[in-house]
C-alpha cells in the first residue's frame, strides 16, 4: 500500500451561472477613495518639493512600439515601485478633489514629482484626475457658468503645476442623475477650453459599463472629449447578494462583450478611437453559504488585489467560470466558506482580445501597482501591444494523484496558460526531489514505484 501527500490543493471543476446584475452598482473609485481617506500619499510618488519637473520626452526603443494606448490608474496610495514604464502609454495620477463650485479640494500631495519624472523620462504622459462623487454636487457646478468657468481655470493651474499632460474628469454619483443631462456638453466646453489654453493636451472621461436607465448619451460623451475610458469592472462586489466576476467577459445579460458592442456599441462601430477599455487589477472576497460558484453571499470581506488573490489562488487552488471566461477560488476556514472571484492574466489576455479585435484605442487598468512585484500582467502587455512575445507559462496552481495499478500513481494537472509540459518531481523524504519525468500532456503515468512508502510530488 502507498501513501502519497500532495503539495499542492486538489483541484475541484465548478461550473458557474451568470445572475442578472439588477441596479446600477456604487462607484469603486469613489469606494476606494473612501478607504484610504486617512491614507497618506505613497511616498515614492512625491520626490522632492525642490526638484524640478521634466518635459514629456520622445518615447524610445521598446516603449515606441506599443500598438495601442495602455491607460492606467495610479492611486495615490499605491506604490510605482514595480512599473515596467516601456509597457505604459499613460498614467492617471488619482486624485484631486473637485468641489460643486469649482473649486478644488484635496490634491493628495499632487504635483508628485518622483512619479512624473520617472513616467516623463520614459515617454509616458501623466494625466491629472479629477474627482467629484455627489450626484448632486455635479449638477451644481456642470450648470453653472461660474461654477465652471472656475473649475476650468483651477484645473488647468493645478495640471500645469505637475507640468501634466491633460486631464481625466471622474465624475459619478446617482443620488440625482440629472447631472448627466448635461455632461456632454459640460466636457465639450473643457475640451475645447484646455485645447485652447494648454495645447495638446488630452481631456477623457471615465465612463459606466452600463448605461443605466438609459441616463447616459454615450456616443456624445464619447463626441464631447479625446476618449472614454471605460471602467469594465464593478459587476459584482459589496453589494451583491451572490459571488460573480468583476468583470466577466461573457454570460447573464449583462457583461464586458455586452459593453462594448452594445451599451458603447455605435461608438464602437464608427469612433473606436475614442474608447479606452478599463479592466480590473483586483477581485471580490465573500463569506459563503457554500462552496458552489454564484452562491448566496454570508458577508462581504473586501476588495482582493491582484497580487493577494493570486497568493490565494496559489494556496486553494484556482477555478476557471466558463460562463463569466474568469478564475475564482473557493475554501472552508472552518466555520465559513470564502470566495474570491478576480482577473488573471488568461481573463484579462481575452477582454484584450476583444479590444484588439474592435479597435479600440487601448486598454487600461484600475489600479497600477494593485499587482505589486508580480510579473504576469506586465508580460500580458508586452504580449499583446507590445513585443508580441509570448511570456513564460503560468506556475501549475494544483494537481492531484490517483492510483493506476499496484506499482503506478498517475500524476493529474490544472492545464497551466502557454505551457507546453510539464515536470514532475518525486520525493522518499519530502525534502529532496532528485527524480523527475517530463509529460509532454496534463496527465501522465509515474511507474515502477515501490509499495510500502510514503512518496512525495511535485510539479
Amino acid at each position: 500500500m502507498k501513501t502519497i501527500r500532495s503539495l499542492m490543493p486538489i483541484l475541484l471543476s465548478l461550473v458557474s451561472i451568470m445572475p442578472l446584475l439588477a441596479q446600477e452598482p456604487p462607484s469603486v473609485h469613489q469606494l476606494a477613495l473612501e478607504m484610504h481617506v486617512n491614507t497618506p500619499p505613497s511616498p515614492d510618488l512625491l520626490g522632492a518639493p525642490s526638484e524640478p519637473i521634466l518635459p514629456l520626452q520622445k518615447r524610445a526603443g521598446k516603449a515606441a512600439q506599443l500598438s495601442a494606448t495602455v491607460f492606467g490608474y495610479l492611486p495615490y496610495w499605491s506604490s510605482s515601485e514595480f512599473f515596467r514604464y516601456e509597457l505604459l502609454t499613460h498614467i492617471a495620477a488619482f486624485a484631486v478633489a473637485v468641489n460643486p463650485d469649482g473649486s478644488l479640494g484635496n490634491d493628495h500631495g499632487w504635483p508628485w514629482t518622483s512619479l512624473i519624472n520617472k513616467a516623463h523620462s520614459k515617454g509616458v504622459k501623466v494625466i491629472l484626475t479629477a474627482t467629484l462623487f455627489d450626484g448632486q454636487g455635479i449638477l451644481t457646478l456642470v450648470t453653472s457658468p461660474e461654477n465652471k468657468a472656475r473649475f476650468f481655470s483651477n484645473i488647468k493651474n493645478k495640471m500645469l503645476e505637475g507640468n501634466a499632460d491633460g486631464v481625466n474628469i471622474d465624475f459619478e454619483g446617482s443620488s440625482t442623475r440629472e447631472w448627466r443631462r448635461y455632461i456632454n456638453d459640460f466636457m465639450a466646453e473643457f475640451t475645447e477650453y484646455l485645447h485652447t489654453e494648454v495645447p495638446g493636451s488630452e481631456v477623457s472621461f471615465a465612463g459606466p459599463s452600463v448605461n443605466w436607465s438609459q441616463s447616459w448619451d454615450l456616443s456624445g460623451l464619447a463626441a464631447s472629449c479625446d476618449y472614454v475610458f471605460i471602467m469594465g469592472y464593478a459587476f459584482y462586489g459589496s453589494w451583491s447578494s451572490n459571488t460573480g466576476a468583476n468583470a466577466p467577459l461573457t454570460g447573464g445579460s449583462v457583461n464586458i462583450t455586452n459593453t462594448v458592442t452594445v451599451q458603447y456599441g455605435a461608438v464602437t462601430r464608427d469612433n473606436p478611437e475614442k474608447l479606452i477599455l478599463g479592466l480590473p487589477y483586483y477581485g471580490s472576497h465573500w463569506l459563503t453559504f457554500s462552496d458552489e460558484p454564484n452562491a448566496n453571499v454570508l458577508d462581504w470581506v473586501g476588495a482582493k488585489f491582484y497580487k493577494s488573490a493570486m497568493d490565494g489562488a496559489l494556496t486553494y487552488g484556482l477555478l476557471w467560470d466558463g460562463d463569466s471566461q474568469t478564475p475564482w477560488y473557493t475554501w472552508n476556514d472552518g466555520s465559513n466558506w470564502h470566495q474570491v472571484w478576480f482577473d488573471n492574466d488568461s481573463s484579462l489576455g481575452l477582454k484584450y482580445d476583444l479590444a484588439q479585435v474592435k479597435s479600440l484605442r487601448g486598454i487600461g487598468m484600475w489600479a497600477l501597482g494593485y499587482d505589486g512585484d508580480r510579473q504576469e500582467l506586465w508580460n500580458l502587455l508586452d504580449q499583446k501591444f507590445g513585443s508580441g512575445v509570448e511570456p513564460v507559462p503560468d506556475v501549475p496552481l494544483s494537481f492531484r494523484v490517483l492510483h493506476e495499478n499496484a506499482t503506478s500513481l498517475r500524476v493529474e494537472v490544472e492545464p497551466s496558460a502557454r505551457a507546453s509540459g510539464y515536470f514532475v518531481y518525486s520525493s522518499r523524504d519530502g525534502l529532496n526531489f532528485p527524480d523527475s519525468l517530463f509529460f509532454p500532456a496534463a496527465s501522465g503515468i509515474v511507474a515502477n514505484l515501490p509499495t510500502g512508502e510514503v512518496t512525495y510530488f511535485r510539479v
